[in-house]
């Protein structure tokens, strides 16, 4: 009789013992959905299938979904504010276009790593509000207001030519850049400066480079084009081999390019279907296959300086 009570209970505890840890998976689960729900709700599997491809999205779609502290590089060039392509003149103000900023800048804030970096461009006209007004809101540092120049533009008669692009450079607190990787040649006749480095002049915050001309390789015909150089150097500057970079407005996909040739990752979004379709999976197959390969011409140096 004592036996068998004994194997009674002993089965009973044992029936118990299983729910129980059925109920602990259970819960395990349930607590992995909502870390999932609240961190972007995208599931491991589908992040991983995300990457190295272009969604045809707004950037908001997909930025709220990624996982929090993600991404190891932000690169975004939106649409200006009134400035040129119909694109710029989607905003009635500017306090309009500002508060769109905010929302994917928030988002993009989100999902950095601790040791991220952001860069976006702006034009003349809005490049300081930019910065007052939408990522100043944001825990982390300013590090470079930086400036393409490319040596062209338009006399004015009541104001300088224009013949530069603004760049925003933020970064979090652990983000440190690959000065090596970004060196630039110093000018001639500067060679035995003692500060000279072998390697050559470390890169300063304006960055010399023609913008896209009608003959080259990786001219599209779009008017505000930017060359596939500036986004290499970011690249470089800012995030490791095999790391991930988020392209919020692919536009024509120098980003991405840039991705490819130096073995990043990235996840990108285009919200106009034709860019996509037309520009960015044809230019993108091209370099995969060998048919198209980066323009010789190198920045040149911005001004003699220590290493």
């Amino acid at each position: 009789m004592c036996r068998k009570a004994f194997r009674d209970s002993r089965n009973r505890f044992g029936k118990e013992e299983e729910g129980i840890k059925k109920l602990k998976k259970k819960i395990e689960k349930e607590i992995e959905k909502e870390l999932e729900r609240q961190q972007g709700g995208m599931d491991r599997k589908e992040f991983e299938a995300m990457k190295n491809r272009v969604q045809t999205a707004d950037c908001m779609d997909i930025l709220q979904r990624l996982p929090s502290e993600s991404i190891d590089l932000v690169i975004a060039d939106p649409p200006y504010f009134r400035m040129k392509g119909e694109f710029d003149f989607a905003f009635r103000t500017e306090e309009e276009y500002l508060a769109w900023c905010k929302k994917w800048v928030a988002e993009c804030h989100r999902v950095l790593k601790p040791d991220g970096a952001f860069y976006c461009w702006g034009s003349s006209l809005m490049i300081d509000r930019l910065s007052v007004c939408v990522l100043d809101k944001f825990d982390w540092i300013k590090r470079n207001l930086i400036v393409w120049n490319y040596h062209t533009g338009r006399p004015g008669k009541a104001a300088f030519r224009n013949e530069a692009e603004f760049l925003w450079f933020y970064a979090k607190p652990y983000h440190v850049i690959d000065k090596d990787a970004v060196r630039i040649p110093y000018f001639p006749g500067y060679e035995k400066d003692k500060r000279h480095n072998p390697k050559g002049k470390s890169c300063g915050n304006v960055w010399e480079c023609s913008r896209v001309l009608p003959n080259f390789r990786e001219a599209t015909g779009h008017p505000t084009q930017k060359p596939e150089k500036l986004a290499e150097r970011m690249v470089l500057a800012s995030c490791r081999p095999g790391g991930l970079v988020f392209i919020p407005f692919a536009g024509l996909g120098s980003e991405m390019a840039a991705c490819i040739r130096n073995g990043r990752n990235f996840i990108a979004t285009e919200i106009n279907p034709s860019y996509v379709e037309d520009i960015i999976v044809p230019r993108m197959w091209d370099i995969l296959l060998g048919r198209d390969t980066p323009e010789k011409e190198e920045p040149a140096g911005n001004a003699p300086g220590e290493g």
